[in-house]
């Protein structure tokens, strides 16, 4: 049994997986490290690269190769539900780490603090092309993170949302397992993943660089994809409402007016694909959201257009 397993998920990441692999092989810890690799039917050469490592290393790799592509979700998951070890680190296979020390480091931390389930640490987020230059999470979220070892609780990561890299993260087994079921169908892997964790517990950081996060060009959704976007928003707001379900009911607020925003995008986006019906609805969901008080804002502001004879419109 490993004491800590590495959770990689990739697809289509042939210019970078070698990176990321070399990077947990790098690790200089007292006890066991397994690397579990799920490789989700790249179109690339990406497969064999991991069969290539694997063959290499088979002692200190172990491979997930389903037949049929599950989908960023659906290959996390099952890669994840794969880890045997006490504790689970997350890298995804176009990031890698910059320090040997790492795991030793974050062990440690969660050795001596039993009231923590999770330790993250700070990180280099950069651009694949180098179009802007690299910046710390440390700088990108300056009002968050500190420049001292900190420990963030639910309450934390209800009210400042999403500041945690992907690949800083190693966690307690024990406290994410078992996974509820509706994290099948939610968009964000990484922002239930910490609400999860710190059900039971706090989450430990470390001002130190250890891994740098990799930034796509065009990877951000353009406006002409508006099914998808459809169908991201109803994920999301299918999420919203069991991240609700987690928090304490006083940092209801916050996930009250995300659903707010959400029901108005999928109102407009509706109504320009022709849903009409179901575009009243989401508008509907989304006056309905925050409070009695804005219910009453927006059904003024509704009369009032179709007085003047103009359609509702989104906020």
């Amino acid at each position: 049994m490993p004491t800590v397993s590495v959770c990689c998920i990739t697809y289509n990441h042939e210019k970078f997986l070698a990176q990321a692999i070399e990077s947990v092989l790098m690790q200089e810890t007292d006890f066991a490290v397994e690397l579990v690799l799920g490789e989700d039917c790249s179109t690339d050469s990406t497969r064999q690269i991991a069969l290539d490592f694997q063959r290499r290393y088979p002692d200190r790799i172990r491979l997930l190769l389903p037949e049929n592509n599950l989908g960023v979700m659906g290959n996390f998951l099952a890669t994840l539900k794969a880890c045997t070890g006490t504790y689970i680190a997350l890298l995804e296979g176009d990031d890698y780490w910059t320090s040997p020390h790492k795991l030793q480091r974050q062990v440690d931390i969660l050795e001596r603090h039993a009231s923590c389930t999770t330790c993250i640490h700070d990180a280099e987020e950069f651009m694949d092309d180098n179009s802007i230059p690299p910046r710390l999470f440390s700088q990108k979220y300056s009002s968050i993170l500190p420049g001292h070892e900190h420990e963030f609780t639910q309450a934390d990561i209800a009210l400042k949302g999403w500041f945690i890299p992907t690949a800083s993260m190693l966690f307690r087994r024990s406290a994410l397992f078992p996974i509820p079921e509706w994290v099948d169908h939610a968009f964000s892997g990484d922002y239930s993943l910490h609400l999860l964790l710190t059900r039971t517990g706090n989450i430990y950081y470390l001002p130190e660089v250890m891994s740098r996060y990799r930034l796509h060009p065009g990877g951000i959704m353009s406006a002409t994809q508006n099914e998808r976007i459809i169908a991201r928003n109803k994920k999301q707001i299918f999420e919203t409402a069991h991240y609700k379900q987690m928090v304490d009911a006083r940092h209801h607020g916050r996930f009250n007016e995300f659903l707010e925003g959400l029901h108005f995008d999928q109102s407009k986006r509706l109504k320009a694909t022709g849903q009409i019906w179901s575009s009243y609805y989401s508008y509907y969901k989304a006056i309905s959201a925050v409070s009695a008080s804005r219910t009453i804002v927006h059904l003024k502001q509704l009369v009032y257009q179709l007085v003047k004879g103009a359609p509702p419109k989104a906020q």
